[in-house]
């Protein structure tokens, strides 16, 4: 191995890599002919050099390095100088075996020798290592970071170990170039690693915050000179500047014509002193205050004397208004904080609303009803005011929901005057419609024992009891009791005093119609009243407006069951018979008519019929019948006769799969038959010849069907 790393040290060295050459001579050649003991002359064996790195030290132009090494034989030897396994030079030993001198600087932490000697037999030595901290570009650091008023001042040091002078310093705030110091000043001891450049590599920067509120940072950085390449950061510190006010709008109302604003601020430069407010309405100066007020929950290293609550004009142009609030600067800050902006409303003036006219349900002996239209979109509410019969006004209702567009006042005595005030408002206006009426006298006595005297077909006779004294006229309204919809109105003259009948014909009707009727006792200046009522209704025919049965048609042989349903007007009577045999029969005191009953069970060919009854004794029929089917003929019987004067005949049914079932017997020559069949059983008939076999005649189609009401059949054989 130690012949290996000799013989790559001699490359080296041949090369002449990193030499670095001490001024003392080269070693003469040995002299052999010496006393014993004499130097080793033409060896054979490999000796090794001894000796010891005893020093290495960061010098400017490189790395001083001291040790001794020898070789036994009396060679020369060579010492090869290595920072973190890469040699950076070499040297010669003294023929007493010392070594010394300076080689190249590279960036490590670790110097080692190696001593190789010159004997063609010789081989190589480590001479160990020595931890030392070597830097080409500039070191440093900074000690302390301090701040004074808007100064902040940075202590430390720097040097570079490629010169024993004073390296400069750049400073950069926040990125930017913020200027140039040397590293001049003394420091108490030499930096460590560096005994010979002195104690001058020391600096104390002073230099002017940055003026923004907010995170800021500065750096040091030291310059490289000679050999290296980079420009050292030394370190960065980062600081807070918070010198402009700062605090809150809490709130801002307007009440009237006034705004009130309340908050609270501080400056930090300042924190025990009351900062100064100042206020601007919709970008105009409205006002300021001292921020003295106590306010608890300002944080509690400024203290509670900061807050701030007063009451300013307000701007009273409709609209929107811009309230906002700045905290006036007092010591190192550069900016008024804006401490918020609020918004207040002042409302456009009200529109009077319309009062709409009174009809004639609006008015009574016991209540007045106001309707009126809105008018304004800024009111924020309506409300009522009554004077009586000429007296103070005095409000009886308020709505500040701003919801109600009418209003009955029911706290009113009969043939009183009222006058009303319907006001719109907000809080800075209002405005007010006004109308004036008189309450009614309570209504007359309604009639009683109306009744329905007579009808025809087109008109009723009503008949009442005059129970009112003094009236204008009476009011008869009538309508289809059937809805609500009054169609048609009379009046009819007053009669004088009270306890008479009074009859009214109501003409141009239509026939067999229902009506209900009212009467009205009317006079001027008092309440219509309750009306009395009843009900009647127009003569004629009896209708039936609908007769139905719930089925069309049955099939033969499947009998189902047959609902019949129907309508009439005009009936007091309904007849519902089948074939002559009477199903329903009522009487009944109603003008319209429905209702159902059941028609039996049946096969079909049904005919029902419904006669209504009036009241005068006209009659109205209407009948509906329900069909039979069937897929097969219907015969209820066949008469065959044999025309065959020499063969006889046999009569065969037969199933479904034209298998034979039974025979009705032989008929002979001339000989007839009558087949009565059974009820709702299907038969299929073939008529054969006795001798042949022939088939002279069978049913077609296929298949026919008994049945007791069918068809009666008559067939010639031959």
């Amino acid at each position: 191995m130690k012949r290996l790393i000799r013989a790559a040290l001699v490359g080296l060295l041949a090369l002449g890599v990193g030499l670095v050459v001490p001024g003392s001579p080269a070693q003469a050649a040995l002299n052999c002919d010496v006393p014993k003991p004499p130097p080793r002359c033409n060896p054979t064996e490999p000796v090794d050099p001894e000796g010891v790195l005893t020093s290495a030290t960061r010098v400017p132009g490189g790395v001083a390095v001291v040790g001794w090494a020898t070789d036994p034989g009396g060679y020369l030897v060579r010492v090869s100088v290595m920072i973190d396994n890469v040699i950076v030079g070499t040297l010669d030993a003294a023929q007493t075996g010392g070594f010394s001198g300076t080689v190249p600087a590279r960036a490590g932490s670790n110097v080692c020798a190696l001593a190789v000697t010159t004997s063609p037999v010789g081989g190589s030595t480590h001479l160990g290592c020595v931890s030392l901290a070597v830097a080409v570009d500039p070191v440093g650091g900074i000690d302390s970071f301090d701040r004074s008023g808007t100064d902040l001042i940075l202590k430390g040091w720097a040097i570079d170990g490629d010169t024993t002078g004073a390296v400069d310093l750049h400073l950069y705030h926040d990125g930017a170039f913020a200027g140039t110091v040397r590293a001049d000043g003394p420091l108490a001891t030499t930096p460590a690693g560096y005994p010979n450049y002195g104690t001058a590599h020391g600096y104390t920067v002073r230099i002017p915050e940055r003026p923004g509120d907010g995170a800021h940072t500065i750096c040091v950085y030291a310059i490289n000179v000679g050999a290296g390449s980079v420009n050292t950061q030394l370190g960065c510190r980062q600081y807070t500047v918070k010198h402009d006010p700062f605090g809150a709008l809490d709130g801002v109302t307007r009440t009237g014509d006034k705004v009130r604003v309340w908050g609270w601020s501080v400056d930090p430069d300042e924190p025990r002193t009351p900062t100064d407010v100042h206020f601007y309405d919709s970008g105009v100066y409205a006002g300021s205050v001292t921020a003295n007020g106590n306010r608890p929950d300002v944080p509690g290293e400024y203290g509670a004397a900061h807050g701030y609550d007063l009451t300013l004009p307000a701007r009273m142009t409709a609209g929107d208004h811009s309230f906002c609030a700045y905290a006036i600067n007092r010591s190192y800050g550069s900016n008024n904080t804006l401490l918020g902006c609020r918004t207040y409303n002042v409302p456009a003036p009200v529109v009077a609303p319309t009062i709409l006219p009174f009809q004639e349900w609006d008015l009574t002996s016991t209540f007045v009803e106001l309707e009126w239209t809105d008018n304004s979109s800024s009111e924020t509410g309506h409300r009522i005011e009554r004077s009586v019969a000429g007296g103070p006004w005095q409000e009886i209702w308020r709505d500040t929901r701003n919801v109600s567009r009418t209003y009955a006042d029911r706290a009113v005595t009969p043939n009183t005057r009222y006058c009303y005030r319907v006001i719109a408002f907000n809080d800075i206006s209002e405005a007010a419609a006004e109308v004036c009426a008189t309450t009614r006298f309570p209504a007359l006595p309604r009639p009683t024992n109306l009744t329905m005297a007579s009808r025809t077909d087109n008109s009723i006779t009503i008949r009442w009891t005059d129970n009112a004294d003094g009236e204008d006229h009476y009011l008869v309204t009538w309508g289809r009791y059937t809805d609500t919809t009054v169609t048609g109105s009379a009046t009819v003259a007053a009669r004088p005093g009270t306890g008479g009948e009074v009859t009214y014909t109501i003409t141009g009707l239509p026939a067999l119609t229902g009506y209900r009727f009212y009467v009205f006792p009317i006079k001027a200046g008092y309440d219509t009243g309750d009306a009395v009522s009843g009900t009647g209704g127009t003569s004629g025919a009896p209708v039936v407006n609908t007769f139905t049965s719930s089925l069309g048609s049955v099939e033969a042989c499947a009998p189902r069951s047959v609902t019949l349903n129907w309508t009439t007007t005009g009936a007091i009577r309904v007849v519902v018979s089948r074939n002559g045999s009477v199903l329903y029969d009522q009487t009944r005191d109603l003008f319209q008519w429905s209702d159902s009953t059941s028609g039996g069970t049946h096969d079909g060919n049904v005919t029902y019929t419904l006669t209504a009854y009036g009241p005068d004794g006209r009659t109205t029929t209407k009948t509906v019948t329900v069909a039979r089917t069937t897929s097969l003929p219907l015969y209820k019987s066949i008469e065959f006769k044999n025309t065959s004067k020499t063969n006889a005949m046999y009569l065969y049914y037969y199933d479904a799969n034209d298998q034979p079932l039974g025979s009705f017997g032989e008929i002979a020559p001339g000989q007839t038959y009558k087949l009565t069949l059974e009820h709702c059983k299907p038969l299929r008939l073939k008529m054969i010849e006795k001798y042949t076999g022939r088939i002279a005649w069978q049913t077609d189609p296929a298949f026919i069907l008994g049945y007791d009401e069918g068809n009666v059949g008559y067939q010639e054989v031959y």
